[in-house]
């Protein structure tokens, strides 16, 4: 359990004394370039929208660093009400996720795809569905298709689902992601 700890300590500090350190940087050039007198009323809006995202950005960068550092972890079913919260768009959780590893890497599928939904997708909300042998997503941002995207977080949803014996259904989309346990 030691080598486990130890390593959530070394993922923390390496995420505060790096990532976190540059993202205060920035937000502190936005806050600096907000403030000049010869920036337009039209660009000071877009900075401070920026700072926003900027300062939602590092909020959950905080507790992910929390949660490495925490003794007591959250049940999969409480991180994944948390995640959607902080997420700051309106949802519908029905079902649970079970209380075991496998339900820890099906809240980070899922904790991925609604972030994705609400970065990519502009999506405002999301319906989560949960069962034993499935798990439905919806929401209401722009379409594509899931599937034919190459992006690393689907790779990583796709290794997480196959570490635990479940896969991505080849009718997911953006708007409706269906994942399925291989029984």
């Amino acid at each position: 359990m030691g080598d486990i700890s130890d390593e959530r300590a070394r993922i923390a500090r390496e995420l505060h004394d790096g990532i976190a350190q540059d993202l205060a940087a920035v937000g502190y050039a936005l806050d600096s370039e907000i403030g000049r007198s010869d920036v337009s009323a039209t660009t000071r809006k877009s900075l401070r929208s920026i700072r926003e995202n900027v300062t939602q950005l590092s909020d959950t960068l905080r507790r992910e660093i929390f949660m490495l550092r925490s003794k007591v972890s959250p049940t999969p079913q409480e991180a994944l009400k948390d995640s959607l919260n902080a997420l700051g768009v309106l949802f519908t959780l029905e079902g649970s996720l079970p209380e075991s590893d496998v339900g820890l890497e099906l809240f980070k599928v899922i904790q991925e795809i609604s972030r994705n939904a609400n970065a990519h997708g502009r999506a405002t909300s999301l319906i989560v569905t949960i069962t034993p042998s499935q798990i439905s997503i919806h929401n209401d941002g722009r379409e594509f298709s899931a599937i034919e995207s190459e992006g690393f977080g689907l790779r990583g949803i796709a290794e997480r689902l196959d570490i635990v014996g479940w896969k991505i259904s080849p009718s997911s989309s953006f708007r409706r992601f269906e994942i399925i346990a291989e029984h």
